[in-house]
C-alpha cells in the first residue's frame, strides 16, 4: 500500500480550521480544481456513508464517500468511490491539530492507496500530492 501526505500550518485557530474542513461538501469553496460539490446519498454530508460527486474545473467527475467525521478529534476520512485518478483503495484522512504556541492550527491531509495498473507509488503520490498543495493554499485564502 502507498501513502501521500501534505501538510501546512495556519494562523487561524484548529476550531476555525476544523469548521470549514469538516463540511464534507464544502470543498468547491477552498479547492481550486473543485467546481462543485452534490451529495448525492447517504445522508447530509456529514453523516458517515455520505456519498458527494464532485466537479472538476476541467469538469472530471470524482465521487467519494464519507467514512468518518469526528468533531472531538478534529477528523475527517473519506475513500474514492470512483475517480479519474491513477489509485484504487484510496482512503484519506484529513486532521486538524491545535498549534500550542501560536493559538494556531496544523491540518494534515494522509492517504493510502494502491497504484492503478501502470502507475509506479511514486506517479500516484505525485499525482495526490499535487492535487493537496493547490487545496491547503486555497484554504488559507478563505480563513485568516
Amino acid at each position: 500500500m502507498a501513502q501521500a501526505y501534505w501538510s501546512s500550518a495556519f494562523i487561524s485557530s484548529a476550531d476555525e480550521t476544523w469548521a470549514v474542513v469538516r463540511r464534507f461538501n464544502g470543498l468547491p469553496d477552498w479547492h481550486p480544481a473543485i467546481r462543485a460539490s452534490e451529495i448525492v446519498g447517504g445522508g447530509d454530508g456529514l453523516t458517515p456513508g455520505a456519498v458527494r460527486v464532485l466537479t472538476g474545473a476541467d469538469d472530471s467527475v470524482y465521487r467519494e464517500r464519507l467514512v468518518a467525521l469526528d468533531d472531538a478529534g478534529r477528523e475527517l476520512s473519506y475513500e474514492i468511490v470512483e475517480a479519474p485518478l491513477p489509485v484504487r483503495n484510496y482512503r484519506s484522512t484529513l486532521h486538524v491539530q491545535p498549534v500550542a504556541d501560536t493559538g494556531g492550527a496544523f491540518l494534515s491531509w494522509h492517504a493510502t492507496f494502491d497504484p492503478a495498473e501502470g502507475t509506479t507509488a511514486q506517479e500516484a503520490t505525485a499525482v495526490l500530492e499535487a492535487a493537496y498543495a493547490p487545496a491547503l493554499a486555497g484554504l488559507h485564502t478563505i480563513i485568516a
